[in-house]
């Protein structure tokens, strides 16, 4: 069970559960700091879920908790923050999905049994994630084993990190068969009405063929209709669900980037011209040297001239051993580089290795000298790996690993497989354990080259990122109210940059690296507060406050722009339906029609009520319905669409064979998948959540 083994090495539960409390008592720390008391109320509370509250320390620990079984399922030690901000929006809307359910469940008793757990575990159903999952596989085939998942959980107890790996995925499972149990109540008591099956199979039972004219709305100008303050005043009152908006901040802000100056590049090409005398002294390592001083480390390969940089390559083709070349400028670096060695290796190679004592377990170092006297000494190597190895997705091909360029495996690995024969069979030391290697194959050998790079990257120095920050603090000192900065900007031609819409839950504001503090600075400041200098990665930046939307209908003020252009639209398309309808009714042909509303007849094809565009016209439901409801060789009245005030004629409708099972099959599935896509989002729609993790991130 090496992949266990695998989990367990890499560190152990209770460090994680550790390391989540002490995230908790920090974030603790810092709420207290920000003058919250643990006893007012609500304060720990981080969500309110229909009226059940979820406390910080719960959520934290399920957040850890997340944390550690990916961790442990990627075999990674830490993650990237990237990584455990996405973790932690999972885990919130796992737990606000969860919450809901629950009460669901709860009201019609729906449940998970203790024997139907043991089924989809160990039984006769067995669920797909137990099956696919390497931790269950047979050693020797790499083939599902039921007595794996047995002897697992017999053995779980007596380890944390199993007993945690467990309870999670125990976890999981539960919930998709709660999940699975309910949503199949669902869709088992909805149907299709005949009448509604009779009406689908009619619509896709026709198809016409017709012209239409379209007067689009953007043919009227804008200056011949107008609104008054009362109509939109009367709009915002009748349609408030319309204006509803979670809550949201605008800002402003400018960026003093810190740059290298000319002064940081000359300091990168002194050091250069000054280490290069020491870089070629024929008495001194290269490789320690480049290790002990560059910005590079030394790689190691041995790499064809096509491999490398044009310049190196063209140095290699005539150089010696020992030669130096440079400085030179290279990728924002200035470098020297030296000719270490010339190789005649093989471009890839093909082996098949056995895997021991990847767990670092006693008696590995035995194990494998016996399987590497065995293989030299005629054993079947394939047969040795499928029994002995603990690289599964080798073993069950006997080892075999392919075709592989040099530096595709781990350096040890590499090196043996790239510098011995054809046919030798070898024990190699990895960080993965200890490998009996057998080289099967290697290309032809060609020259390579191996070379150590000498390199400073041109980077800014202590004085330019000091001197960048009291430009910055200067600048938020001396213009600190909104006039002020505006103006300043205006006067330095600095560059004015705008964070819109920002969310109170935001990791960061457009492209500011890792700005959470941002964000919260915008949430807890008022419209028109400066803020102080904040450091994003090579930037400082100062921003202004221009708005704050508070969750709930948007005011009428904020509304009023939108309202405006829903009634200039609909009073447009009121002139052009009363233009349209007088035309229709005084018996006007369809291209007489298209000439006084300088527009132009178009063709359709083919059209059924199913149809869910119009070429020509777009998305058009109305117009489609026209189509299809309207007698051959008669003008239908005007229909309003999206994009302007339709007629239509039509010229043909053709009756054809629909399957009426595959239509009623077809109902079927998409009122099926409603469920599945509309469920939760329905859920969440209607119920009280109140959020408050910007609390405490």
């Amino acid at each position: 069970m090496a992949t266990l083994e695998k989990i367990r090495s890499k560190g152990g539960v209770l460090v994680a559960i550790a390391v989540g409390l002490a995230l908790f008592a920090f974030i603790m720390m810092d709420f207290m700091s920000s003058g919250g008391s643990m006893f007012s109320g609500n304060q720990m509370e981080v969500a309110n879920i229909n009226g059940t509250s979820i406390n910080i320390q719960e959520f934290q620990n399920k957040v850890s908790e997340m944390e550690e079984f990916n961790k442990l399922n990627q075999g990674a030690s830490t993650l990237s923050e990237e990584e455990a901000y996405r973790l932690r929006e999972q885990t919130w809307n796992q737990l606000v999905n969860q919450t809901l359910l629950e009460e669901q469940y709860e009201q019609i008793g729906i449940n998970v049994t203790s024997d139907e757990l043991m089924d989809m575990v160990t039984g006769q159903n067995i669920h797909p994630a137990i099956q696919q999952h390497p931790l269950f596989a047979n050693q020797q085939t790499g083939v599902f084993d039921q007595q794996q998942v047995v002897n697992f959980l017999l053995s779980k107890n007596q380890d944390p990190t199993a007993y945690f790996y467990w309870m999670v995925m125990e976890e999981q499972l539960m919930n998709e068969r709660l999940y699975n149990k309910y949503s199949t109540l669902l869709k088992k008591g909805m149907y299709i009405p005949e009448i509604w099956k009779e009406s689908e199979i009619k619509a896709r039972s026709q198809q016409a063929d017709f012209d239409f004219v379209v007067a689009r709305f953007t043919s009227v100008p804008d200056s011949v209709v107008s609104v008054s303050e009362s109509e939109i005043k009367t709009y915002y009152n009748n349609n408030p669900h319309l204006f509803e908006q979670e809550a949201s901040r605008d800002i402003e802000y400018i960026t003093f980037n810190i740059e290298p100056t000319e002064a940081d590049r000359q300091a990168a090409s002194d050091w250069i011209d000054e280490m290069i005398q020491d870089f070629e002294n024929p008495d001194i390592d290269p490789i320690q040297f480049v290790n002990l001083n560059s910005d590079e480390p030394f790689t190691g390969r041995n790499q064809r001239p096509a491999e490398l940089s044009s310049q190196i390559a063209a140095f290699v083709s005539n150089a010696e051993e020992g030669d130096v070349y440079g400085p030179y400028f290279e990728s924002e670096s200035y470098k020297a580089t030296r000719l270490v060695a010339i190789n005649n290796l093989p471009d890839s190679v093909r082996a098949r290795h056995i895997l021991i004592r990847a767990d670092g377990a006693e008696g590995g170092d035995d194990l494998a000298d016996s399987l590497l006297n065995l293989a030299r000494n005629g054993a079947d190597f394939a047969d040795l790996a499928r029994r002995y190895s603990e690289d599964q997705g080798s073993a069950i091909n006997g080892g075999d690993l392919g075709w592989f360029g040099e530096g595709m495996m781990v350096k040890p690995f590499n090196d043996a497989v790239f510098q011995n024969e054809t046919g030798d069979i070898l024990k190699v030391e990895s960080q993965f354990g200890i490998h009996i290697v057998h080289v099967q194959q290697q290309s032809a050998p060609t020259p390579k080259y191996q070379v150590a790079t000498l390199a400073r990257e041109i980077s800014y120095s202590s004085k330019t990122y000091q001197d960048v920050y009291s430009q910055a603090t200067k600048f938020a000192a001396l213009n600190n109210s909104p006039e002020k900065f505006n103006e300043a900007i205006e006067e330095q031609n600095l560059t004015k940059r705008f964070g819109r819409s920002i969310g109170e839950n935001d990791r960061s504001v457009g492209g500011l690296e890792s700005s959470r503090e941002l964000v919260r600075w915008a949430y807890e400041s008022n419209v028109g507060t400066l803020s102080p200098v904040f450091e994003f990665g090579d930037r400082f930046v100062v921003a202004h406050l221009i708005e704050a939307n508070e969750e709930g209908v948007r005011p009428l003020e904020a509304a009023k722009p939108q309202i405006e252009r829903e009634l200039i639209a609909d009073k447009k398309a009121e002139q052009l339906l009363a233009q349209m309808r007088e035309k229709v009714t005084a018996g006007t042909d369809l291209e007489t029609i298209a000439q006084q509303m300088n527009a132009s007849v178009q063709s359709a094809q083919n059209i059924t009520f199913a149809s869910s565009q119009v070429p020509g016209a777009g998305v058009e439901p109305a117009l489609v319905a026209a189509a299809v409801n309207t007698p051959v060789n008669q003008i239908s009245q005007p229909i309003k669409g999206n994009n302007g005030i339709y007629v239509v004629k039509v010229n043909n409708i053709e009756e054809i064979e629909v399957a009426s099972e595959n239509v009623v099959n077809e109902l079927n599935q998409n009122l099926t998948m409603k469920v599945d896509y509309q469920l939760v989002e329905t859920m969440r729609d209607n119920a009280k959540i109140v959020d408050r993790r910007a609390q405490f991130y």
